[in-house]
């Protein structure tokens, strides 16, 4: 056993390392995106693609922290409750499993006259920042691994 009575699998199994597994997956897809867009940016009229999963991923990292926060028997959060039919629920929370980044076109751009949708200099910047944003991803990732392995090579020794 490690310190806080964890195992090893739990470490490797935790809700941290799967937030930073399904980020990278979409930062991947998005990736994909900027890189189709760039490639035919001069491809008549070819439309913009881009991938949204951020607010799914804040979505369902929220209503972890809601369950938990429920499960220690902590009030701080207030919870809704529905009184008529036409309220929205607050019953169905997304889970990580929920979230599927998927590339999807944006139609209501139009940067040029022969319908192609992609403007160079925004997809090198969007470029640059979902790079950066893999790095901070696999040096989290790398980080975590670290620590499993140092937990291992001390329970060995």
């Amino acid at each position: 056993m490690c310190d806080g009575g964890l195992s090893g699998m739990d470490l490797i199994s935790s809700f941290t390392n799967d937030v930073v597994r399904k980020a990278l997956g979409g930062v991947a897809k998005r990736h994909t995106a900027v890189a189709s867009n760039i490639a035919n940016a001069d491809t008549p009229g070819y439309r913009h693609k881009g991938v949204a999963f951020e607010e799914s991923l804040n979505q369902a990292i929220e209503g972890h922290r809601g369950t938990r926060n429920q499960s220690n028997g902590n009030d701080s959060e207030l919870q809704m409750t529905a009184t008529d039919g036409k309220h929205f629920s607050s019953a169905r929370t997304l889970s990580l499993e929920d979230i599927q980044p998927q590339m999807s076109e944006v139609s209501n751009l139009a940067y040029r006259n022969d319908g192609n949708s992609v403007d160079i200099e925004l997809e090198m910047a969007e470029l640059a920042k979902n790079t950066q944003k893999y790095t901070a991803l696999t040096n989290i990732q790398g980080r975590m691994m670290r620590s499993i392995r140092g937990v291992i090579n001390n329970s060995n020794g």
